[in-house]
């Protein structure tokens, strides 16, 4: 079973850029169960990407179904963006066990 990484980015207005920060920490701490990992990244002209390893797409496509807007892109409209998404299959990673 294949993971795969979600990214959803925007470009944020600088004086919205904390309030993206604080709001994703607090969703972070929280706790998203259905991730495996999730990262917050920051990019020049207020480029604000977040990057979801996912255990699977059926884990992906569960947390779809739920019907709420994805937390990336809501949390990226909140702040006066317009999201950009993407969904990629994590083909090889370096944290790897093996290589084939």
């Amino acid at each position: 079973m294949l993971e795969v990484v979600s990214m959803v980015s925007a470009h944020i207005a600088p004086e919205r850029i904390a309030g993206v920060i604080e709001a994703f920490g607090a969703a972070v701490r929280a706790g998203m169960p259905e991730r495996q990992h999730v990262s917050l990244l920051r990019g020049d002209g207020g480029l604000i990407r977040i990057v979801t390893v996912w255990r699977s797409r059926e884990h992906l496509e569960r947390y779809l179904a739920r019907g709420d807007k994805p937390f990336a892109a809501e949390l990226l409209e909140a702040a006066g963006g317009e999201p950009v998404a993407d969904v990629l299959e994590l083909v090889m990673d370096s944290k790897a066990a093996w290589w084939p």
